[in-house]
């Protein structure tokens, strides 16, 4: 039957007041089966959406709790797409030590073609879930003839090649009403056909890249930075494919890092990931060991659009088997929980729709939530700032700044602890305007955060990435390919301004593509490491010594001044000038977190002649007493 929302509601509310039952209290089993077999397969993936958004906790975690473990596998079954369940199955028979033989033979052998679910759709489910394929699992854990039965069965339902050559070299004008259908499914099959065609051609043409001596670095960044990071990814299945039994590097991620060093393989490896491997990464690193990143794991949440939330949580679950809402709930607690929880829903407004009646109210709300005794009013902030669209929050910043004569980032610097202010305040920017703002960041002071420049570049899909470059020109006035230039070196350096430059080949085969020219310099300093960390950045130099004079410029009239992220208009700040001279500054009207602005160099201090000391002081050095004796 149809999915029905408001029998799914109903349900919703019965399985929880079921599961929040005490020990001593009887558990209905029967009723829990009977509400879960009363709609289609699809209305239990719609009551495990609405128990997770009405009660910030998973159903199978609530379910689990309360039933035994055969019987909780079985409601598994009905909580998951057929083709998920059977994958997990295929998972936990192959986990631990030693493999569960006759699972994989009751799963393997019931599975073809005509089976629901097919082989197919079981076999594409387990590499979504477990990022490796069905058969690269199979050959860690089976051998001998097990082993080349179940590789040969895969292989024998696997029929890539679809020749609709014939079928659909038509006039579409004269094709009756009823075929038209069949036509657009015959066209998207033999689109599909041609993409993975040319994903073969492309990881042939980065293995002649990569193989045998040197590696061939103009071609291959030519190659990857002109492709969209969902290409890159059949590119990488195509390469294992073409490699498999051939070499003993089969995965085009370990064989890019092998031919690659420094902060170009790391650039390299947030750009073979897809966004959802990265996110993945990022959330593990963020909530792994002792004490969990909140603001590495909240500012993930903010800086990303709803689908790449959804995506990035869909694929965090299906490596781990656990529901990422109860993770963050036992990592994270007060108002950086609740801000998590509500950006984790991935319902945030991504309209450009602006409400100007709305935007006065809201910078009303915000004010007084901040203008009593005591600390301002989180929840407030999240619900208003969490909820709306950057669009919206705008408005709402600029109405708030045109009625009270201060920056609504002024009024955040009161809300919660440090992490939760520059998480509302990305919430006031346009994704691409954040990321721009921490690239720019990166690039100020002594040295470069290299790991920002890899992480937030290399981790963007290519229109992404192509949106920074654009808000970083529109907001500080120069080319992200021109502060790359200045900033960052050798081959690293290339990556990322094609990065950042080239069209999609594939989307817009007229378009020219030109690569940054290869230029002989020193090359990038960091070391190949072993482990699969990022690379730190080299160490500073060291002072010249005292003795050895050092030419100093003559100071200009005015000196750079950047606003970092904890200030806004009005703020005062406490700065030293080229001179060594403290001063105190006010960002002008106009001028945001991460933006630069002059700053009138002041007046040289007057030397004044020190009087010779009398007799030694205690603090006297040897040399200065022999003098004066």
């Amino acid at each position: 039957g149809d999915v029905n929302e408001e029998r799914a509601t109903r349900h919703v509310e019965k399985l929880h007041k079921e599961c929040s039952k005490g020990y001593l209290q009887s558990f209905k089993e029967d009723k829990v089966v009977d509400w879960l077999l009363s709609g289609p397969p699809a209305e239990n993936e719609l009551i495990a959406q609405i128990y997770e958004k009405h009660h910030d906790k998973s159903l199978k975690s609530a379910l689990e709790a309360k039933c035994g473990k055969k019987f909780f596998l079985a409601l598994s079954a009905l909580l998951l797409p057929p083709e998920e369940f059977l994958a997990m199955r295929m998972e936990q028979a192959m986990k631990g030590w030693g493999t569960d033989s006759n699972v994989l033979v009751r799963i393997l052998g019931g599975l073809d073609h005509a089976s629901k679910p097919s082989m197919c759709q079981v076999r594409d489910a387990y590499q979504r879930k477990y990022t490796r394929t069905l058969k690269d699992a199979l050959r860690s854990e089976l051998s001998g003839n097990f082993l080349k039965a179940s590789i040969a069965w895969i292989d024998a339902l696997d029929d890539p090649s679809q020749h609709l050559e014939v079928v659909t070299n038509v006039d579409v004008a004269t094709t009756a009403d009823g075929d038209l259908d069949q036509l657009i499914d015959d066209l998207l099959t033999e689109h599909e056909s041609v993409d993975k065609m040319m994903a073969s051609i492309d990881a042939q043409e980065i293995y002649n890249c990569i193989h045998g001596w040197g590696t061939s670095d103009t071609k291959l960044i030519e190659l990857l930075c002109s492709r969209s990071k969902p290409h890159l990814q059949k590119i990488a299945e195509a390469y294992y494919t073409q490699r498999d039994g051939q070499s003993k590097t089969t995965s085009l991620l370990a064989r890019l890092r092998k031919e690659t060093s420094g902060w170009y393989r790391t650039f390299v490896t947030y750009l073979v990931e897809s966004p959802e491997d990265a996110d993945v990464r990022a959330l593990d690193a963020a909530m792994d060991g002792l004490g969990a990143d909140a603001v590495g794991l909240i500012e993930f949440l903010v800086g990303r659009s709803n689908a790449r939330v959804r995506a990035a949580k869909e694929k965090w679950e299906g490596k781990h088997d656990a529901p990422l809402v109860d993770r963050i709930r036992s990592e994270l607690h007060g108002s950086n929980q609740t801000l998590a929880l509500e950006l984790l829903k991935g319902e945030r407004d991504e309209s450009s729709t602006v409400d100007s009646h709305k935007a006065k109210k809201q910078a009303e709300q915000l004010h007084k939530a901040a203008s009593g005794w005591g600390s301002a009013d989180d929840g407030t902030f999240i619900q208003v700032l969490a909820k709306n669209s950057p669009a919206q929050n705008k408005a709402t910043r600029d109405a708030y700044e045109k009625k009270y004569n201060k920056s609504l980032e002024s009024l955040t610097a009161k809300v919660g602890n440090k992490n939760m202010q520059k998480c509302l305040q990305a919430l006031l920017l346009d994704p691409a305007d954040y990321y721009a703002m921490r690239i720019r960041q990166s690039f100020v002071g002594l040295g470069t955060s290299d790991k920002v420049v890899c992480r937030v570049l290399g981790g963007s899909d290519k229109p992404d990435a192509l949106a920074i470059a654009a808000a970083y020109k529109r907001k500080y006035g120069t080319v992200l390919k021109d502060g790359i230039q200045k900033e960052c070196s050798g081959k690293y350096k290339r990556v990322a301004q094609a990065w950042v430059t080239l069209p999609d080949a594939l989307e817009d085969p007229e378009a020219p593509i030109e690569l940054p020219d290869e230029i002989d310099e020193e090359e990038d300093k960091e070391q190949p490491s072993s482990s699969d960390d990022e690379p730190e950045p080299a160490p500073a130099a060291p002072p010249p010594p005292a003795a050895v004079p050092v030419y100093q410029p003559p100071p200009p009239g005015t000196f750079q001044v950047v606003v970092p992220s904890n200030a806004g208009p009005g703020s005062q700040l406490i700065v030293r000038a080229p001179t060594g001279q403290q001063m105190t500054v006010i960002v002008p009207q106009g001028v945001g977190p991460g933006m630069p602005f002059a700053v009138p160099m002041p007046a040289a201090p007057v030397a004044q002649a020190q009087p010779a000391p009398a007799r030694d002081s205690p603090g006297s050095s040897g040399k200065d007493k022999k003098d004066h004796k």
